[in-house]
């Protein structure tokens, strides 16, 4: 019996180590890698001000579409062909990275696990 567990425990062991390991060496690579797209592209963090700004200026727009909901048709009817698909795109990536998500939460493509079955059993 003491075989047994020290060889599960052995086991556990090897495999958070192999775990650790990945983690360790994806993130950073995942570092380097957002290092060189920071540095090429030339990003920086917003400033205050900008920051302030802008969410001003998107406050004040929600709440004149809020008060005027006419225009919100009006904008919809002015969208160009390739403003559409620009946004079209956007919403394209948006609805990949949430799935990725999904998926990675779940643990698995379709479906969630059946718990209610589990519970069934064990009772």
């Amino acid at each position: 019996m003491i075989e047994r567990l020290q060889s599960l425990a052995n086991r556990l062991v090897v495999r958070g180590n192999q775990l650790a390991t990945k983690s360790i060496y994806y993130g950073k690579v995942t570092a380097e890698v957002s290092k060189q797209i920071y540095a090429k592209e030339g990003l920086k963090p917003p400033t205050v001000n900008e920051f302030k700004s802008t969410y001003c200026k998107l406050y004040k727009q929600g709440l004149q579409y809020f008060n005027k909901p006419s225009e919100i048709i009006n904008c919809a009817k002015n969208i160009k062909k390739p403003d559409a698909l620009k946004y079209g795109s956007y919403l394209v990536q948006f609805l990949g990275f949430y799935s990725v998500g999904e998926i990675i939460g779940r643990r698995k493509f379709i479906g969630y696990k059946n718990y209610e079955h589990n519970a069934k059993a064990a009772h």
